[in-house]
């Protein structure tokens, strides 16, 4: 029988946790009580959900193994059930978002004024916070796996990217009237930049979960026979697919 291995998931976890505790304790005093628990005690509820309520999810991976169906998780197991990873559409907007939310504000932290490092930290370790999650949580039932990308996307949304969007906005603001921004000032480009950022990340948030996760992906999870699944034609746009065969 096929037995179902997560050390491979190891690795990047402990590098996301050492960077994340490693933001933590540089700019610690930016992630608010709140955001913190959140990234903390919704990996906690998963955990305790998946062995209280789905029994450690024990049956899909007896099934699996009685198939002797070895577990792809970056594959037909990942989620989606791997309809999305071998779309080259969905490897696009998958890779573009990770430099969007993650490399680019990361960089950004590292080479901006404090004041810019502190607004966009609690979004990023919240991304962080997303990733470790999903990476420990591969063998995990199916309907715990979908809902920690949108826990995630929820709180990232109306918690850390709302704030770190207001925030950039409010500081924009600031040192446009003081009158700190010149042609020949550089910090006016990194300020700006830092606010078509975070707004980009916003808007890319609210997409993500309200169009990608919750009307394209999610759906692939529903019972077929009490809720009929409608075949899209796209892999990320929520379209119905229509038949061209004429009656």
């Amino acid at each position: 029988m096929t037995k179902q291995n997560n050390t491979g998931a190891l690795v990047p976890c402990l590098l996301m946790t050492i960077l994340g505790y490693f933001l933590y304790s540089r700019y610690g005093n930016a992630v608010t009580k709140t955001d913190l628990a959140f990234s903390v005690g919704y990996l906690t509820y998963i955990y305790i959900a998946n062995v209280v309520t789905f029994d450690s999810n024990k049956l899909q991976i007896s099934q699996l193994e009685k198939k002797n169906i070895p577990f792809e998780p970056m594959g037909k197991h990942s989620l989606g059930r791997g309809q999305f990873i071998i779309e080259s559409s969905f490897m696009i907007y998958f890779g573009v978002s990770k430099i969007m939310s993650f490399l680019i504000p990361l960089i950004l932290i590292f080479c901006s004024p404090l004041d810019i490092a502190l607004m966009l930290t609690p979004s990023l370790i919240n991304v962080i916070a997303q990733a470790v999650a999903e990476q420990s949580t591969l063998s995990f039932h199916d309907v715990l796996r979908i809902l920690v990308p949108i826990g995630y996307q929820c709180h990232r949304l109306f918690g850390p990217g709302h704030s770190w969007a207001l925030d950039s906005w409010s500081l924009w603001m600031e040192k446009q009237a003081a009158g700190e921004f010149s042609a020949s000032n550089s910090d006016y480009y990194l300020y700006t930049f830092n606010l078509l950022l975070a707004f980009v990340n916003l808007a890319f948030t609210a997409w993500n979960l309200f169009g990608f996760l919750l009307l394209r992906v999610l759906p692939i999870y529903f019972d077929k026979e009490e809720t009929p699944r409608v075949e899209m034609a796209y892999t990320l746009l929520p379209l119905p697919k229509r038949s061209k065969k004429k009656i």
